[in-house]
């Protein structure tokens, strides 16, 4: 049977591990946040690039239209001014193209940051677990050890007792 102060160290004990349980699952519920915050963000890209890809296949199509446009107009005075129009548009849709194509490249890019963030915090998330199981095993042994000390102890002052 175990003494008031050893309940109380028990009690003491476990309020504590309660406390660290409360501080690692509080850690634990913001790291789940930020995997959805930047799974949220992962969406969004995606979406992104999805409309890219469309606008993409547009501006081909269009490019497509203005190369025949452009056939046709080559034999034709009465059509100069109309080619001299669709030249420009053309230099507009290709610059429109070009900026495209320079936000495909920047959410590429946010998109590769993103996938190395989530997969650090995975990571993170791994380690923290292991760190916490291997936590409470050296505070399982601690307890173990403690307890083995006080018996210990407690039959060294016996035995220390009996000799008086």
């Amino acid at each position: 049977m175990l003494t008031e102060e050893q309940l109380k160290k028990i009690v003491s004990l476990n309020e504590s591990l309660q406390v660290q349980l409360a501080d690692a699952n509080a850690m634990l519920a913001s790291r789940e946040s930020e995997i959805e915050l930047l799974n949220d963000e992962l969406a969004a890209v995606t979406e992104l690039r999805s409309r890219f890809d469309e606008q993409k296949l547009e501006l081909e199509s269009i490019n497509n239209k203005l190369g025949v446009k452009e056939q046709q107009a080559i034999g034709a005075e009465e059509r100069e001014l109309e080619l001299h129009q669709d030249l420009t548009e053309m230099a507009r849709l290709n610059k429109k193209y070009n900026d495209l194509l320079s936000d495909y490249t920047y959410l590429q890019t946010q998109l590769t940051d993103v996938e190395q963030q989530l997969t650090a915090l995975h990571q993170r998330n791994i380690k923290l677990q292991q760190a916490t199981a291997r936590f409470a095993e050296i505070e399982s042994t601690l307890e173990s050890t403690r307890l083995e000390n006080d018996g210990l102890k407690a039959r060294l002052a016996h035995l220390e007792a009996e000799k008086k």
